[in-house]
């Protein structure tokens, strides 16, 4: 029994130590924004819209059934005078009464109807690059927020590891101060400094979850507190230039091309097929004053052969909006090249940085080591020791904060260029 309570406790222990150092990358967090945010759902919006549409496009090629009736008296209806007093000539009725059916069945439309469906898909295709665009905008943010954690992260192994320098000096400044050879105010300047190292500790704890909340709230997840993210190594070249304002600018091209055949395409000839079936006083023989059945069936042929250059103009809308996209997409090309020179300096300057990093740090250590001995020789003060330790803190911080910032820069190059 106590070797199964023992194992049990062991294996806790294990499961607790796991999900303590669970590990997340950026790459998952980006995978995760892009996978739950809400804006996902638009695909699928945009999908049943332009299926829709496309269903009401096919409608044109089905028959067209509109029922009418009429009811109508009129001062004069059509006769002949007769030649003769005892030859009478019918006449129309002057009420008359009238309910039909027209049907309409569209034979050919110049390919109108084939071309409309190119545009459609084209439009579906334009929203859907749309909403890659908008999703591509939160990457960001995430970026932010997770370098942002990184940072704190830093912060407080720093600051851990100056409290944890301090406590060790300051069990060494008691027992001189019980023996009388350390004034009491030397302690109280390392509690002092533990006490205010203890209150940035609590605010950048609570800077962090706030930086937490921020990256849940972006992917859609539930990191809790024991969630270790790693630092990235992105890869020093990016690549090629794979935006997706590219291809939506594409999309938008592509549009305006199908848009110009159908512009084409409304100038060409049509043929349909018509009937009328009804029942009425009178039919279709006027003359006979009575109800009737009355029908027609027949082909109606329709060509505009002038339009006043309202095509034309079309055409001519849609190649300046062809040269408006050039225009943007040259802007956006532009721009994201200045970004990327700005990045690749930031780059090459950290990296010129980080080269004396290390020797700063020796040099660093060195002085705190000379100042740890003259402070126990008692030549040298608690604050003259506590601002070189400071010193060398700040080294080692600065050293890992360039780190970082440098992976961050790489980092935001990558997604700058769409990787």
């Amino acid at each position: 029994m106590m070797r199964l309570q023992l194992f049990a406790i062991i294996w806790g222990l294990l499961l607790l130590q796991g999900k303590a150092q669970q590990a997340i990358t950026l790459d998952e967090c980006l995978m995760q924004s892009h996978t739950n945010y809400p804006l996902q759902s638009e695909y699928r919006n945009v999908a049943e819209q332009s299926a829709l549409r496309l269903r009401m496009l096919n409608t044109r090629y089905y028959p067209q059934m509109d029922l009418a009736g009429q009811i109508s008296w009129q001062n004069e209806v059509t006769h002949v005078d007769s030649p003769s007093p005892s030859l009478q000539m019918p006449m129309a009725p002057k009420d008359q009464y009238k309910a039909y059916v027209d049907v309409k069945q569209l034979i050919y439309d110049g390919g109108i109807t084939h071309a409309a469906k190119a545009v459609e898909r084209d439009q579906q295709r334009v929203q859907e690059k749309g909403v890659d665009v908008e999703l591509y905008g939160i990457r960001q943010p995430v970026i932010n927020a997770y370098y942002l954690v990184l940072t704190i992260d830093e912060q407080l192994k720093q600051l851990s590891y100056r409290m944890e320098v301090l406590d060790k000096r300051l069990v060494e400044i008691n027992s001189g101060v019980e023996n009388g050879a350390v004034l009491q105010s030397e302690a109280d300047a390392f509690m002092v400094e533990i006490l205010k190292l203890q209150q940035d500790q609590f605010a950048l704890e609570e800077g962090r979850q706030a930086a937490f909340d921020v990256l849940n709230e972006l992917t859609g997840s539930q990191m809790q507190e024991g969630v270790s993210l790693v630092l990235p190594v992105p890869d020093n070249a990016a690549g090629e230039l794979a935006r997706p304002e590219l291809s939506l600018f594409d999309a938008q091209r592509q549009q305006l091309v199908a848009a110009q055949q159908l512009a084409g395409r409304q100038r060409m000839p049509t043929l349909a097929g018509f009937g009328q079936i009804g029942y009425g006083n009178p039919g279709f023989n006027m003359l006979k004053d009575e109800f009737d059945t009355f029908y027609m069936v027949g082909l109606r042929l329709s060509w505009r052969i002038w339009d006043w250059c309202e095509t034309s103009h079309k055409k001519a809308i849609q190649r300046l909006q062809t040269e408006s996209i050039n225009t943007r997409e040259a802007t956006f090309e532009k721009n994201i090249r200045l970004a990327t020179s700005e990045l690749d300096s930031r780059i090459r300057r950290l990296e010129r940085i980080m080269a004396s990093d290390d020797e700063i740090i020796a040099l660093r250590q060195n002085i705190t080591q000379s100042a740890q001995s003259r402070l126990n020789n008692g030549t040298y003060t608690a604050a003259d020791y506590i601002a070189d330790l400071n010193a060398e803190s700040v080294a080692r911080l600065a050293r890992e904060l360039h780190r970082i910032e440098l992976s961050k820069a790489r980092r935001e190059r990558m997604n700058l260029m769409g990787h």
